[in-house]
């Protein structure tokens, strides 16, 4: 990981205490600190001076960690490649899989929309949306026009006007407005019908 200050790069690597060189996401919470989820070395959390590391020994429910997010009430979402999501409240992991109704245990994006249900991009299982209590799911169905574009959603986006916007892995975009779906492909106009962070 660098950091740029306007000026000059600074590097953070496992020399400098961070628990794995490859970094998927990052994420920087209410209070300051810096959260990198990392490819096999978990979570490393950043305070400005030294870095404290979560894995799966500390309750993570798997070390590779593609996305993060904290949701209104502090609570830290990390989404796994394979672990499913585990929700950290400062003290305690509780993780959500296939078992307890997630569509996928592949996690790669997550969102909190306006009205604080959370939304998981997943590699296979489309995407699942959590209240708080239940999951529903949204995917690709053969056939059917208003669905999902494809299966592995890479980003999730909510505009100003409550529309989801899921960036898929050779679908394109697909819009979701509560009701139903419009989708964004190469036909009209996208330049690649694979919508992920580079």
């Amino acid at each position: 990981m660098s950091k740029y200050n306007g000026e000059s790069f600074t590097h953070y690597t496992e020399k400098e205490g961070l628990s794995n060189n490859i970094v998927r996401s990052i994420l920087e919470d209410k209070n300051g600190n810096l959260w990198f989820g990392t490819y096999g070395g978990g979570v490393s959390k950043y305070n400005g001076e030294s870095f404290t590391h979560y894995t799966e020994k500390e309750g993570l429910s798997n070390n590779s960690v593609w996305s993060i997010l904290e949701d209104k009430n502090g609570n830290l979402w990390f989404g796994t490649y394979g672990g499913g999501v585990s929700k950290y409240n400062g003290e305690s992991f509780t993780h959500y899989t296939e078992k307890e109704g997630l569509s996928n245990n592949i996690v790669l994006s997550i969102l909190e929309d306006k009205n604080g249900n959370l939304w998981f991009g997943t590699y296979g299982g489309g995407v699942s949306k959590y209240n708080g209590e239940s999951f529903t799911h949204y995917t690709e169905k053969e056939g059917l026009s208003n669905n999902l574009s494809n299966n592995i959603v890479w980003s999730i986006l909510e505009d100003k006007n409550g529309n989801l916007w899921f960036g898929t892995d050779g679908g394109g975009v697909s819009k979701y407005n509560g009701e139903s779906f419009t989708h964004y492909t190469e036909k009209e106009g996208l330049s690649n019908n694979i919508v992920r962070p580079s």
